[in-house]
């Protein structure tokens, strides 16, 4: 039973030491695309171009370069909470987006994505509506950003 224990605890060491070998940095940059990214410039939009910009990667050599424009807008409804006394907010955001070759200003792909609703809390405050708004935006922001890097990675890939 000791040399059992001690086999796994070798095995287990040994996993771990590999994992932390491995170089995550060249997995992730394996993109031969430079991205450039423009939209309006709003709250909102500065915000979704920024965090685009963080999951495109750049580098030096790159062989293909692209224009994405992109906006991002939001919708709010009013809707009634489960018990029906209360009238919630459902916010969903909208992309539009359109993907060209900056070589040869060819449209690629152009669509629009949108999100799930998010429902915002009812409160008499005025205050606390516009920042449970303004958070739910936010939110919103970043889960489009990551449905649009993810599609923009599959017309990529599709190209290649």
């Amino acid at each position: 039973m000791y040399i059992f224990e001690r086999l796994i605890l070798i095995c287990f060491i040994f996993f771990i030491n590999n994992c932390s070998f491995n170089n995550v940095e060249k997995i992730e940059q394996t993109n031969n695309y430079s991205v450039q990214i423009e939209t309006p410039n709003d709250k909102y939009n500065t915000y979704f171009k920024e965090s685009l910009k963080r999951l495109f990667y750049e580098t030096n050599n790159n062989t293909e370069f692209y224009v994405l424009k992109a906006s991002i807008t939001f919708q709010s409804t009013e809707t009634l909470s489960v018990s029906g006394t209360n009238v919630l907010k459902s916010t969903k955001a909208k992309i539009n987006y359109q993907l060209e070759n900056k070589n040869t200003n060819k449209i690629l792909k152009s669509g629009s994505i949108s999100t799930f609703p998010a429902l915002s809390s009812s409160s008499t405050s005025l205050y606390s509506q516009e920042k449970s708004i303004d958070h739910i935006k936010e939110r919103l922001t970043k889960s489009a950003v990551n449905s649009l890097y993810m599609h923009i990675n599959i017309i990529m890939r599709k190209l290649n």
